[in-house]
């Protein structure tokens, strides 16, 4: 990924144009700029600011900026990612769901059973309601 920001200072240089002037006519703050050309990508926003940030800074070298995203995209899928052990499930075994949920299966249950008291007092009370109205306009 530093090959980007690289290959973007060095046109830049080329053609005499100041990192400053490039933050003027792009409207990317000096320090997202700086960023990218020294391949502090820890400092950036989010992907999506990210890849139009890199189009928006080719674009304004003269340059094909989907290009340049598309090599950031590329270079990104070919990132080392960590090895993580995946658990392999044995033929016949469910995997358990439930171990992604981070809240405890007890409070899911007192949530639920507090949802069904509401909906209960709220149809309670529309009855009622109802009975009320009822009564009124046969009695009045």
């Amino acid at each position: 990924m530093n090959q980007i920001g690289k290959e973007l200072k060095e046109i830049r240089e080329e053609k005499g144009i100041s990192l400053e002037e490039v933050a003027e006519k792009t409207k990317i703050p000096l320090r997202f700029l700086q960023a990218i050309e020294n391949g502090r990508w820890e400092e950036l926003p989010e992907e999506v600011y990210l890849r139009g940030f890199i189009k928006t800074y080719a674009e304004v070298l003269g340059l094909d900026g989907k290009k340049f995203v598309d090599n950031y995209k590329r270079s990104q899928s070919q990132e080392v990612t960590p090895d993580v052990p995946e658990k392999e499930a044995e033929v016949g075994e469910e995997e358990d769901q439930d171990q992604f949920l981070h809240v405890p299966e007890e409070d899911l249950e007192e949530e639920d059973q507090g949802q069904f008291l509401l909906i209960i007092i709220i149809l309670v009370l529309v009855g009622l309601g109802v009975i009320g109205f009822l009564a009124w306009q046969f009695w009045f």
